[in-house]
């Protein structure tokens, strides 16, 4: 379509001008005949409304110096020629607005000119993605960045060592947008980059700040005015401040909302000058447009940078409106009247004095449009200005980052657990999940285990999981972390309770050793030894094993005290003399990958019975102390390297039993013991602190030899039930009884007091132990006892049903962990320190079969 003729009094009819001036709309106007010819149909199409606006611009008058539809203004020379434009009346202006909105929403609905005159904003699925590898030499690259308004980055880089950035953005708005930077520490506060080369032009300050800086343009990515572009993306980089942990892009475009004088002035000169007078121009001529010419034209610096010098007089504008119609009446004279010799230049070789004579008349009529329409803008139907005239987008100078996660094992057992062969981390964020995979070496695994995640997104929630796994694949710990990813997440396992049922079997899993390099340690055992209760001597000569006389386990420190008696070349009495006699000893170990942690060695022997019963802390277990009588049970630290120290004199209770066969301490501040020699058990409620042993409290006994409730018949183990009952293993019954910790009969099977074993004479019960749930495990031997085949450990639940049976379990005592790992005393005697006589000790894990 031609520009109307430039005689106001020649031939041109009201209806060629008010279809000019629909058609002139930045969103509708273009130079390309197959985009122009179809919006001029849908003007067409609304007859009436344009022959109304016809009649308006009728009704007004020619355009004249001093009024009519439009008002006659001079703008400038061209040669010899004076260049006028025309400036819309109020009137014209007003009544355009129907015609305008009604063609846009016509166009916006044909989809034939989506990424002509109009673009569809999609949004990018999924979240955003680091690159693998990172574009080079950047520390990381990310990509995937949801678009906004038009604008896309497309992918950020950063080196936060360097402070170099490189950010990739696209642009789908039919408008140019500006790109500033802010710098900020870690606190927020905005850092002045010292030293900072202005990408500006001279003398153009005024639209930088201290901290705010400019950047580039990034133009139509897609289309303006329908002619395509050549540039796809813009890329440029730069380089942040020392001490800038965040980058904050400040972007401006010709939004109606949000306006801001330092970004936005610039994008709204260049867009009104390069993106709608020159295709108007372009427009009025008879020929294809020269899409590569105009692509260079708005590539081209020196006159992007003479188009910024001009665009001064657009700070003082408090609003996108009033920014538009300022260079709505200027637009003209800064072409003509001298502002821009380069641009005016070029197009003089493009078109010639007389089409840009023609052309000048609606230079302006594109911002008019606009202005025109300004109002209904945040409907959407006006695509340039219904988005914000600034909006701010933030980047981490660490947005991307290499997590670290440490998976520490349970506190409450402080190593990994004993079958513990395989590891599996996950790390899940955004609906998107990486793992690690690794093996592991049981309670020997390095604590603790490291996994790294590179190329993570440090902005994101994630969900961090930790899975511990045996041989076979069941599952033995777990724990997860839900937080803002950062460079280093701790996970902290929480171990798995055993599943003990008829499938359960128990095998060996580690022995303790020893050797003179490296000491006392565990070394893994896939089987025990062969000696059974038949290799326990008690002689006076050479070296050996005489008795076992128990094993505790403190949770809470995680250390193994365990005794026995045993003559050897290195034991000595811990009141002075000669060795080689049968003395009974006293050794604690850490239950961790090092032994020596918690390692109290049996460095002297007593001449007397000598049991410690575990509680739950490093101080409140007890020493059963049968040196003098009374006898004191007094309280002994374990968990650390000291020696052990045996007081005597004070205690937190006595006991009347000269021998003790098993010790057993209720967190209620109870202790009970029994005597099978004397069918005797006795129960003290412990003193809070340990006074003289003649003033501290006294036992409770129960017993006599017998069958019936409250009697006993060989009581060689006592154990405290979760529920707060004692409950007794009778070798000469042949069953468990229960009693409240008053020494009472008490139902806790079911509605009896008593839970019969094994009915035969041929068994014989050594020890007893319950865990957390109310297992109770219970060693015995059948027989003779001779071969490590008739030595068994069955273990019965809570209500005393029979849950498993291992068989050849050739051990003497054992005692329970958390988590269902069973600690033995066996019959091999192992070397210590100096050839020093040393029970052996075996841990026992379940398996399934």
């Amino acid at each position: 379509m031609n520009h109307p003729d430039n005689d106001v009094a020649g031939s041109s009819a009201p209806i060629d001008y008010a279809r000019a001036l629909a058609g002139s709309h930045a969103e509708l106007s273009s130079p390309d005949a197959a985009v122009s010819t179809p919006v001029l149909a849908y003007i067409n199409s609304q007859e009436n409304v344009l022959n109304a606006f016809a009649s308006t611009i009728s009704a007004q008058g020619p355009a004249t110096e001093t009024g009519g539809w439009a008002r006659k203004v001079e703008v400038g020379t061209l040669g010899t020629e004076i260049v006028y434009g025309y400036n819309w009346s109020e009137k014209t202006a007003s009544s355009a607005v129907a015609i305008l909105q009604g063609t846009l929403a016509l166009v916006k609905q044909d989809a034939s000119l989506q990424d002509k005159l109009w673009t569809l904003q999609e949004g990018q699925p999924g979240p955003i993605q680091p690159s693998v590898p990172p574009v080079a030499p950047f520390a990381w690259t990310a990509e995937r960045f949801e678009p906004q308004f038009g604008l896309t980055v497309q992918s950020v880089s950063a080196d936060p060592a360097t402070g170099a950035f490189q950010f990739v953005l696209s642009n789908a708005a039919p408008a140019f947008y500006s790109v500033y930077a802010e710098f900020a520490d870690a606190d927020g506060h905005l850092i002045a980059p010292d030293g900072w080369v202005s990408r500006l032009p001279g003398g153009s300050s005024g639209f930088e700040t201290a901290t705010m800086k400019f950047l580039c343009f990034v133009p139509p990515t897609v289309a303006i005015a329908g002619i395509p572009m050549t540039t796809k993306q813009v890329k440029f980089e730069g380089s942040a401040p020392p001490g800038t942990e965040t980058i904050r892009l400040t972007i401006g475009t010709m939004g109606a909302q949000g306006w801001n004088s330092t970004v936005n002035a610039l994008p709204l000169i260049v867009t009104g000058l390069l993106g709608y007078a020159v295709p108007w121009i372009m427009k009025g001529q008879t020929t294809t447009p020269d899409q590569t010419w105009y692509n260079s034209l708005i590539s081209n610096k020196k006159l992007l940078d003479e188009v910024i010098g001009a665009a001064g007089f657009l700070t003082e504008a408090p609003s996108t409106e009033e920014a538009l119609q300022l260079l709505q009446q200027q637009i003209g004279t800064l072409l003509f009247g001298g502002s821009l010799p380069l641009l005016l230049t070029e197009l003089k070789k493009q078109f010639g004095d007389a089409a840009l004579i023609n052309g000048a008349q609606g230079l302006n009529w594109s911002l008019s449009g606009l202005i025109s329409t300004l109002p209904g803008a945040m409907s959407g139907i006006v695509q340039t200005l219904s988005v914000p005239a600034s909006l701010l987008q933030s980047y981490s100078m660490r947005l991307v980052m290499d997590a670290l996660v440490e998976v520490r094992p349970d506190p409450a057992h402080g190593a990994y657990p004993l079958k513990a062969a395989s590891y599996r981390v996950t790390w899940e964020a955004d609906g998107e999940s990486k793992y690690a995979e690794g093996t592991m070496n049981g309670l020997w695994t390095n604590t603790p285990v490291h996994v790294s995640f590179p190329a993570v997104l440090s902005r994101e929630y994630a969900v961090v999981q930790a899975f511990v796994y045996d041989e076979l694949g069941v599952l033995l710990a777990q724990g997860a972390v839900t937080s803002q990813a950062s460079r280093q997440t701790v996970v902290v396992l929480k171990e798995a309770k055993a599943v003990i049922d008829s499938s359960t079997v128990y095998k060996p899993v580690m022995a303790l050793s020893y050797d003179d390099i490296n000491g006392y340690g565990w070394k893994h055992a896939s089987s025990f030894g062969m000696a059974t209760h038949t290799a326990l001597d008690c002689s006076n000569t050479g070296t050996r094993l005489c008795q076992l006389t128990g094993i505790s386990y403190n949770a809470a420190v995680r250390t193994l005290v365990y005794g026995w008696r045993a003559s050897g070349p290195a034991a000595l009495p811990c009141s002075g003399g000669s060795g080689g006699q049968q003395l009974y000893r006293l050794q604690a170990v850490s239950v961790s990958a090092s032994v020596q942690q918690s390692l109290k060695p049996a460095s002297c022997g007593l001449y007397t019975v000598a049991t410690i019963a575990c509680g739950n802390g490093a101080a409140n277990n007890l020493f059963y102390d049968n040196r003098t009588a009374p006898y004191g049970l007094r309280a002994i630290e374990i968990g650390d390297t000291t020696p052990f120290r045996f007081p005597s004199g004070t205690s937190l209770g006595t006991l009347g039993l000269s021998y003790v066969d098993d010790l057993a301490i209720h967190s209620a501040g109870f202790a009970a013991a029994v005597g099978a020699a004397e069918n005797n058990l006795q129960i003290v409620r412990l003193g809070t602190e340990a006074v003289n042993d003649a003033d501290a409290p006294v036992p409770v006994s129960v017993g006599g030899r017998g069958t019936r409730e409250g009697l006993l018949s060989m009581p060689v183990a006592v154990a405290a039930a979760p529920g707060g009952q004692f409950i007794v293993l009778e070798a000469g019954n042949r069953r468990l009884q229960a009693f409240d910790v008053f020494g009472n009969p008490y139902p806790y099977f079911g509605t009896s007091a008593l839970l019969p074993l094994k009915p035969d004479n041929n068994t014989y019960y050594l020890d007893l132990d319950i865990d957390n749930s109310g297992r109770m495990y219970l060693l015995y031997y059948q027989g003779d006892g001779s071969r490590p085949s008739q030595y068994g450990l069955d273990i019965y639940d809570a209500d005393g049903a029979l849950l498993s049976s291992t068989a050849g379990v050739n051990t003497d005592k054992l005692c329970v962990d958390p988590w269902g790992n069973i600690y033995t005393l066996g019959y091999e005697l192992m070397q210590g320190p100096d050839g020093d006589s040393v029970a052996s000790v075996c841990v026992w894990a379940p398996f399934a079969t």
